[in-house]
């Protein structure tokens, strides 16, 4: 089933930073993130959705020493079980996901519209533009039960071991101005080594 209403949210742009051979700042990468169709057996009620791949890295720390491009980087299914996965959805009017979960810690932000998150005792809480989800492993479903397109920007991280009554489980099954911070290896510029704290002024 497709939405009769298109959909208006404007385009994504990712910028990612770099240094120069003189170790100068420089920007590297600045261009549209292509909008992908989902697995239609990932959707149900609408095959609208759309994933948007800005950024993977597959390691923790992650080595910022090369230009490598994050999106050419393996994700799995839809997380990455070394690293983080940075991706956009776009979540069309009348959406009902699978209820669904990710041995993952996802940080949710929407930054368009709004939805509903579905969790498996049966609750339902409205998340707005502005708010963000920390999804903990839990099952859970999205619903936007709105006339208008919602867009969530969402990033995963994998965790050791998900304990719940049905199992432990332990592989990847099913995923999910904003800044989301990350530690990385040592990153050297013009010779100086920079690691020993996480922010630099100068």
């Amino acid at each position: 089933m497709s939405t009769t209403i298109p959909n208006d949210l404007p385009p994504i742009r990712r910028i990612v930073t770099s240094h120069d051979s003189n170790g100068e700042a420089k920007v590297w990468i600045n261009e549209e993130v292509e909008r992908k169709k989902l697995d239609r057996k990932l959707v149900v009620k609408n095959d609208d959705v759309t994933f948007g791949l800005a950024w993977v890295t597959n390691q923790s720390p992650a080595d910022i020493s090369e230009e490598v491009d994050g999106i050419t980087l393996p994700v799995g299914e839809l997380t990455n079980d070394k690293g983080s996965v940075v991706r956009y959805v776009d979540i069309p009017p009348g959406l009902v996901s699978p209820m669904h979960r990710t041995t993952s810690i996802d940080y949710g932000f929407v930054l368009f519209g709004e939805v509903q998150l579905e969790l498996s005792d049966g609750s339902f809480t409205v998340v707005k533009q502005g708010d963000i989800v920390v999804q903990r492993g839990t099952d859970h479903a999205w619903h936007n039960k709105t006339d208008k397109w919602a867009r969530k920007l969402s990033t995963s991280f994998p965790v050791s071991r998900i304990n719940v009554s049905v199992g432990s489980l332990t592989a990847s099954q099913h995923s999910g101005m904003v800044y989301v911070l990350l530690p990385s290896e040592p990153l050297v510029i013009n010779g100086k080594t920079l690691g020993d704290k996480s922010i630099y002024t100068e």
